[in-house]
């Protein structure tokens, strides 16, 4: 789903009022099949931001009209990337977060890998042609819950994507999201279902060149390939890191990781 930027100016706004619009644009969303990732306020210019993911530019003025009657001036379509390198995150920080006194703009990630199970056995099967067609659905998926939970795809890894997320609930609903979606795509004259496998953990990155490097990029692709097909692993540090996230979590004890000295505590996602 296209990602957008819009600009509203109003004079004498104040801090208060624009959360409270932000609450109200979050209410009315979903009628519209669109989500308000986040927003900025520049009080000293009168100005405030909205990052919103909706199916079209126009959409965007009709759910700021019924939320609270504040049309933007402008509106803008953006890539995530751009967002990312120059606004610094791409995503709200959960109410409850913020009451603990957690900063809006921390180093800490939560780092998704997902791989596509089986896909080099499935284009001996199926040719070239329409396995590439049911990669390019996968990524499709991949990429709109990326938009939809504020996530920020670092690379394609071939039959699956590395992602970074500013907050560990909404990359856990975006894993069980792509999860989902990929199971629904329907493999043409074949009685067989696409499965996907999906690692997490947080922690702090490196980053260079906007990849992401570092022990717990390592740790999010080992726990990917330690998955079985349908299944989300997350690290006991990814799991300490939710807060909101309405999912059901099984512990599947301490695990050996290659290139880990420690075993490391894991979790599944029911």
């Amino acid at each position: 789903m296209p990602l957008y930027l819009d600009r509203h100016y109003i004079e004498g706004v104040g801090e208060k009022a624009i959360a409270l619009a932000h609450e109200q644009d979050l209410s009315v969303a979903s009628e519209y099949g669109a989500k308000f990732l986040t927003y900025w306020f520049d009080e000293g210019r009168h100005t405030t931001f909205c990052l919103v993911s909706a199916p079209s530019a126009d959409l965007i003025s009709t759910m700021h009209s019924k939320a609270h009657g504040d049309i933007p001036n402008d509106v803008v379509e953006v890539d995530q990337s751009d967002v990312l390198s120059f606004m610094g995150r791409i995503a709200d920080i959960p109410a409850n977060a913020q009451n603990q006194g957690v900063p809006v703009d921390r180093a800490i990630r939560t780092i998704m890998f997902t791989d596509l199970v089986g896909y080099t056995s499935m284009m001996s099967r199926l040719g070239d042609d329409r396995a590439f067609k049911l990669l390019r659905e996968h990524n499709s998926v991949v990429r709109d819950a990326l938009a939809k939970f504020g996530g920020r795809e670092v690379k394609h890894t071939g039959d699956g994507v590395m992602a970074s997320f500013d907050v560990a609930d909404q990359a856990v609903v975006a894993a069980v999201e792509i999860r989902n979606g990929i199971t629904a795509i329907a493999v043409p004259d074949i009685d067989e279902r696409l499965s996907v496998r999906i690692g997490m953990t947080s922690g702090e990155p490196l980053e260079e060149h906007g990849d992401l490097f570092g022990s717990v990029v390592n740790l999010a692709s080992r726990l990917c390939d330690l998955a079985e097909s349908g299944e989300i692993l997350l690290s006991d540090r990814c799991r300490d890191e939710l807060r909101t996230a309405e999912v059901e979590l099984e512990s599947i004890g301490d695990v050996t990781i290659r290139g880990f000295s420690s075993p490391v505590a894991v979790c599944r996602v029911v």
